[in-house]
């Protein structure tokens, strides 16, 4: 399927590795200049790399999106080079990271800092770009929220409550920008190898007795996970469906949460 994304423009936030990588190269892929983003500049600039070495356009920006200062310098840059038709809401994670502390002892501090990741910044990278989306009549956003939004599993509520938080704004968006030619939607991701998430991975696999998760991944995917899929999710399986909403093919598709995590 041709998802024509020849001539747009692209932000994807946190793009430097994980699944912000596997959609910025999926976008490139399909035609679009992508802006790469993360806060790290060698990183970024690899993935920038990755992108034109495969014959793709791509830009970078760096910044730490939970700095109001570094947030709005870095969208300067965006719109001064001619703005984004596509915004994919995807950095986040849990501040402090995902040590599995019980919900009662996760602190008021951690509460908010991880909203501030995940929720806050989406929304001010969003209001920055909409208004330019609206005055072309056609524009994309997509937040890249997370399955245990909807699961909660017993532990990191303070995360699942941010990636709750960007479903819903997802919605509330669509609906503000209903007939605008601007859609909006959101994706839960199930549980996808990635840089950030391989000590959880380790972690499952221990309780199986093995020492490397990819020795025993159709049993942790089916067992631990307890997945309707046998194996682990990669990037590239939500960039797939991150590029089809992006893509003109998907103007029938506005404030709907899909989730991708393998039936669980």
């Amino acid at each position: 399927m041709e998802l024509t994304l020849e001539g747009k423009r692209a932000l994807v936030t946190g793009s430097s590795s994980g699944i912000g990588r596997g959609i910025a190269l999926r976008l490139a892929g399909e035609g679009a200049t992508v802006i790469v983003h993360g806060r790290n500049a060698d990183r970024s600039r690899g993935v920038a790399d990755e992108i034109t070495a495969a014959g793709g356009d791509a830009e970078v920006v760096t910044g730490d999106l939970t700095s109001a200062a570094e947030t709005d310098a870095l969208l300067d840059q965006v719109i001064a080079a001619g703005g984004a038709d596509i915004l994919i809401n995807n950095a986040g994670g849990r501040a402090g990271g995902f040590s599995p502390e019980p919900v009662w002892e996760t602190s008021a501090d951690r509460w908010l800092a991880t909203y501030q990741l995940n929720v806050l910044s989406a929304v001010a990278v969003t209001q920055r770009l909409v208004p330019g989306m609206l005055e072309r009549g056609w524009g994309r956003v997509i937040h890249v929220a997370s399955a245990v939004a909807l699961h909660q599993p017993p532990a990191f509520a303070d995360y699942q409550g941010a990636k709750a938080a960007e479903i819903n704004f997802a919605r509330s968006l669509a609906r503000g920008l209903g007939g605008s030619g601007v859609t909006a939607n959101s994706i839960s991701v199930g549980i996808i190898a990635t840089p950030d998430s391989e000590s959880e991975l380790q972690r499952a696999a221990a309780t199986l007795g093995a020492s490397d998760w990819r020795d025993v991944e159709k049993e942790l995917a089916t067992t631990v996970f307890r997945q309707q899929v046998p194996r682990i999710g990669r990037p590239d399986d939500i960039a797939w469906a991150v590029a089809y909403l992006a893509s003109p093919r998907a103007d029938f598709v506005t404030g709907t949460n899909i989730v991708i995590d393998a039936g669980i």
